[in-house]
């Protein structure tokens, strides 16, 4: 008989996180039938030792080469049989009871193609994880679920495809955008559905290591995979700070060139002030024009 629930956990070098998230998955599923896929991108830690303990399927990349966030949720959906899917990551833990609401919702909303609930944030060592948990989520009908969602089999079939291989961030945006745009509708539901744990790195070393491993390419592989799509506007939407901060230093640029120092300046100090009033904090104002800038 074919699981009512597959959980798809994706994972690369998740060895201090992946037994705890393991643990709460089985928790989370003893009343429901289900099957627990990680989908390895090729971890050189103790991650597939430590999960080989538990009552799962594994499955890993050959290629090293083509490592990105967007590859993990497709690689276990290819090996999914239940009629909904929950993506997870492999520094998260799942609450329980969520996932019996999450299911029950979908039931009875036919348009219905996902569920997401409350993301609790753990780790505040670093500025990034830090304005994550103050920002507050919106409830109720939404474009996409970040951060975790339970989606019904078939709705992701009728798109194609569950995640884009190619993205390197952003991989659940773009889905919610697919699925929107096909006429399904995603809900976020005020019921706690998550801990994550995330990164303990210091806040410059995160940023740095988003860079070396293409995270912070997710921008543009985005918009890029939009151009011709009905969300292409929703795509640039996603990276409108960015463009703002491009079309600014354009303009400081071409101030400068014409030997108007003094106009380049006064946008340069009003940035800052800006960026300061709105986080309440130079130290964040800084640090977000820097993360911009990268």
């Amino acid at each position: 008989m074919k699981p009512t629930l597959s959980i798809i956990i994706k994972t690369l070098n998740e060895e201090k996180n992946i037994e705890k998230c393991l643990t709460s998955v089985v928790n989370a599923t003893k009343n429901i039938n289900t099957e627990i896929i990680l989908a390895d991108s090729i971890s050189n830690d103790k991650t597939l030792e430590k999960a080989k303990g538990y009552p799962i399927k594994i499955v890993q990349l050959k290629n090293l080469n083509e490592r990105s966030c967007g590859i993990g949720p497709q690689l276990g959906f290819q090996y999914a049989e239940g009629e909904y899917v929950y993506l997870l990551d492999g520094d998260m833990e799942i609450e329980c009871g969520f996932l019996e609401i999450a299911i029950s919702t979908l039931q009875n909303n036919p348009p219905l193609a996902g569920v997401g609930g409350y993301v609790k944030e753990m780790c505040l060592e670093n500025l990034v994880f830090k304005n994550k948990a103050k920002k507050e989520f919106k409830y109720g009908i939404v474009r996409h679920l970040s951060g975790g969602g339970l989606y019904k089999r078939k709705a992701i079939q009728e798109i194609g495809y569950f995640s884009n291989k190619n993205l390197h961030s952003f991989e659940e945006f773009e889905l919610g955008l697919r699925l929107v745009a096909q006429g399904w509708t995603l809900e976020r539901i005020n019921v706690p559905a998550i801990r994550h744990y995330g990164h303990t790195d210091t806040s410059l070393r995160l940023v740095l290591k988003r860079l070396k491993t293409k995270y912070v390419y997710g921008y543009g592989e985005l918009i890029r995979s939009a151009i011709g799509k009905p969300y292409l506007l929703q795509a640039l939407s996603n990276a409108k700070f960015l463009l703002s901060i491009l079309f600014l230093w354009l303009m400081i640029a071409f101030f400068i060139s014409i030997n108007n120092i003094d106009i380049s300046v006064i946008l340069l100090i009003s940035l800052i002030i800006f960026m300061t009033v709105k986080k309440r904090s130079i130290k964040q104002a800084f640090f977000s024009i820097f993360t911009w800038r990268v």
